[in-house]
């Protein structure tokens, strides 16, 4: 399975903000720290605020940080949502062109795949992943010193 480029900034723009800890970060300092335009990054922004996996503020004082609710998503979690019901092979689509599409076994086989890929991702915790070899040279290059380690147990309770 190929995840989309919406779901790739996605995910390097949650595992990023794991790293920043408690610290707000723009949306131009994550672009330059996830490697992707500024507009693919503020999209994806929205997309996370939207599902409260992030809170963005604007202005002097804004930025964007982690909430709560994003300290616990799954990456099998966020995968749903950015990727959505996207069909594996054009025949899973309504548009179906495929001659073979009548009575078909192959598109509940395909349905079954997708659904074993996110299931392997549904217990990952977006914010386990990050780790200092990884994230470190990249919050130093942006100014922010050492990757600072997060806890979701620091939210429950």
């Amino acid at each position: 399975m190929r995840l989309t480029a919406f779901s790739d900034v996605s995910l390097r723009i949650m595992m990023l903000l794991a790293g920043a800890s408690e610290s707000k970060m723009s949306t131009q300092t994550i672009a330059q720290g996830v490697g992707t335009p500024y507009n693919h990054v503020a999209k994806s922004v929205a997309f996370l605020a939207h599902h409260g996996w992030v809170t963005a503020s604007r202005g002097r004082s804004g930025g964007v940080m982690l909430s709560e609710a994003g300290c616990r998503v799954t990456v099998g979690q966020l995968l749903r949502a950015t990727e959505g019901e996207t069909p594996i092979v054009e025949c899973e689509s309504d548009e179906a062109r495929c001659p073979l599409n009548s009575s078909c076994r192959l598109r509940s086989y395909l349905s079954r795949a997708r659904e074993a890929f996110f299931a392997v991702l549904d217990p990952i915790v977006i914010t386990d992943l990050p780790h200092e070899k990884q994230l470190g040279p990249v919050m130093v290059e942006l100014g922010l010193g050492p990757l600072a380690t997060r806890s979701t147990e620091q939210f429950v309770g």
